[in-house]
């Protein structure tokens, strides 16, 4: 494929606010517009431009605004997704900390170095091959556990274990080195009976769906601590659903009508939702995400419906004011 060479020229922060009035983006505060291109970017800004951009027959974006845009919606939708990262980054963080907690509590009453113990984990996680060079996955998983190991940039209380008892730690102390992917990928390799001893304190059946739920709350949390657009993303990372005894409050996401729910990141926000609510987490998640949901910028040009949330959301058992006892049973 031919390359095109890059040949668009340096702007200042107006000529950037006068490009947009020039495509027919409405700029009633020009103050505003030029702060948000000074303290946001203009490149940053351009994910949240594409839903308010004309798009041409074949279905692409055109570098002319829709009639009616205004620098005010964009905004408004930016400020929304701001809100989104940093509340999923609070619930995800609170998960992570809650399964690190649970997996080192069940593996280390059977062995206090359990993640070194290959024979307390997965056959497959331990003697299949991974694509990298010939190594099983958990060689994989344990030469990078080791290389935060050994870096020098531990918590206090890493640094002063390992001064004491040598580089061998408990899986109580070394689970908290594990970022989200590496906890999400042990969680993967435990055997069967233990990941489902887990999952279960979060009211699902299934390990295998919990796993996958893992793996996607680890690619949102990446997406919202690298400040990315999440509020219409494609999640590449989708959670698994249960089409056969589902969890009551998750029912409407495999529910006949609803498609692909699992490529924006509502179904993602729904089962954090769940787990959090089975955590009894001491915040008011769900009423929080609901009043956020609640003030989605209104606009002729964007909905709420383009996070993939049901068009009657608020009617939902998940997010009733007053969720009853429905919220456990089911495989997810």
């Amino acid at each position: 494929m031919t390359k095109i060479p890059y040949d668009k020229p340096f702007l200042t922060i107006a000529a950037q606010r006068e490009l947009l009035e020039q495509r027919g983006l409405r700029v009633e505060d020009r103050d505003e517009a030029e702060h948000y291109l000074r303290h946001q970017g203009y490149y940053r800004l351009s994910a949240y431009f594409h839903p308010f951009l004309e798009r041409d027959a074949a279905g692409n974006l055109r570098d002319a605004f829709r009639a009616g845009a205004d620098f005010g919606e964009v905004a408004r939708l930016y400020e929304f997704d701001k809100q989104l990262r940093t509340l999923m980054l609070a619930g995800l963080r609170a998960i992570e900390i809650s399964v690190r907690v649970a997996i080192a509590h069940h593996l280390g009453q059977r062995d206090i170095f359990a993640h070194e113990n290959p024979r307390l984990l997965a056959h497959a996680f331990t003697h299949r091959e991974s694509t990298w060079r010939g190594k099983t996955w958990y060689q994989v998983w344990l030469e990078k556990y080791r290389a935060l190991l050994a870096r020098g940039d531990q918590e206090d209380f890493v640094r002063r274990f390992l001064d004491k008892y040598g580089a061998r730690i408990p899986i109580w102390v070394a689970i908290e080195l594990w970022d989200f992917g590496l906890l999400s990928r042990f969680y993967a390799g435990m055997r069967y009976n233990d990941q489902r001893a887990v999952s279960l304190l979060y009211g699902v059946e299934d390990p295998g769906l919990f796993a996958s739920w893992l793996r996607s709350f680890n690619y949102v949390r990446n997406v919202c601590a690298h400040h990315s657009r999440l509020w219409n993303r494609n999640i590449v990372e989708q959670p698994r659903l249960a089409q056969r005894n589902p969890i009551p409050a998750l029912r409407h996401l495999t529910a006949r009508g609803v498609s692909a729910p699992g490529a924006r990141p509502y179904a993602v926000i729904a089962v954090a939702t769940h787990t959090l609510l089975a955590m009894q987490y001491r915040f008011p998640w769900r009423e929080t995400v609901a009043r956020l949901f609640e003030s989605f910028p209104t606009s002729p040009h964007v909905s709420l419906t383009m996070t993939g949330a049901p068009a009657n959301w608020r009617d939902l058992t998940l997010w009733e004011r007053r969720l009853s006892s429905r919220l456990g049973g089911g495989a997810a």
